[in-house]
């Protein structure tokens, strides 16, 4: 924040606090709403590599052709591999809401509503674009031509089955890169012991709750993830694209004459997940 903007800021706190209004106004906007859950904020996108789409530009992707090679003999004659390179085509959904306030409302509540509809609308939308994400996740997952079948395990998740899984995508020259997994299987990971978890990470576990890696992997939380399901993905670039032609946008869109106030939250992005080997999911029963 510029210094224009800290002397605009702090004139505008003055003006507020020399009035017996303004400072009830500010005590208002300071007070939080209850709250049931910790806002959302999306994750699924950190498995694919983001591309920000031009305006004209459809979501139009080249596969790797299928090159072979062959051992000749010494007199032998060149083979001749005629290439074809499919293309992929990733089809753009759009997430939104649209918030209405009554502006009777507005001066009741002891909060900024305004502000918090605008949070809460922001999480809505990013919590349904990972629910897309996981659903294709889980898509790529059950397809019929995928040659990683999922990872069927009893309860607990073990290390064992995460390094099994790994091990799957490590097979074909990948690396596993992120796991993305629900709080109820991740308390399993908190579980482990120090054979497991190096002592360094074992204090800072043991102090913020919270383990960052596993075998070089990232470990991401989310609640939209059904408990007992954990997937593994590779990097990014050999994972999967997504797409964004409009990213979150909030405009005004309000209803005068019901004396509404309104916005509009929304985002235009797309999902493709086209590896099967740098993906494996692993199935917990008992959860």
């Amino acid at each position: 924040m510029g210094l224009p903007r800290i002397q605009t800021f702090k004139n505008v706190i003055a003006r507020y606090i020399e009035s017996g209004e303004g400072r009830r106004t500010m005590a208002s906007k300071m007070t939080p709403s209850l709250r049931r859950f910790r806002d959302y904020s999306a994750v699924g996108r950190k498995a694919f590599l983001v591309e920000d789409l031009e305006d004209g530009a459809l979501p139009l992707y080249d596969k790797d052709p299928i090159v072979p090679a062959y051992a000749v003999g010494e007199a032998g004659d060149s083979i001749q591999v005629l290439i074809n390179s499919e293309r992929v085509f990733a089809p753009l959904y759009e997430l939104a809401t649209w918030p209405l306030i009554p502006l009777t409302q507005i001066r009741e509540r002891r909060y900024d509503l305004i502000k918090r509809t605008i949070e809460l609308g922001v999480a809505g939308v990013k919590e349904k674009e990972d629910v897309r994400v996981f659903a294709t996740m889980n898509a790529l997952a059950a397809d019929s031509d995928n040659p990683h079948l999922d990872m069927a395990i009893a309860a607990p998740l073990t290390a064992d089955a995460i390094a099994d899984a790994i091990g799957a995508i490590e097979e074909h020259g990948l690396r596993a890169a992120r796991i993305f997994i629900n709080g109820r299987d991740y308390a399993d990971i908190r579980k482990f012991d120090r054979d497991i978890i190096d002592q360094e990470t074992m204090q800072s576990l043991f102090r913020t709750g919270y383990v960052g890696k596993i075998y070089g992997c990232q470990v991401i939380r989310s609640r939209v993830i059904a408990p007992g399901t954990v997937y593994i993905c590779g990097e990014r670039e050999y994972y999967g694209r997504f797409p964004v032609r409009t990213e979150l946008t909030v405009i005004t869109a309000d209803v005068p004459q019901e004396r509404k106030v309104g916005f509009s939250i929304f985002e235009q992005v797309g999902t493709l997940c086209y590896n099967f080997l740098a993906s494996q999911r692993i199935l917990i029963s008992g959860r």
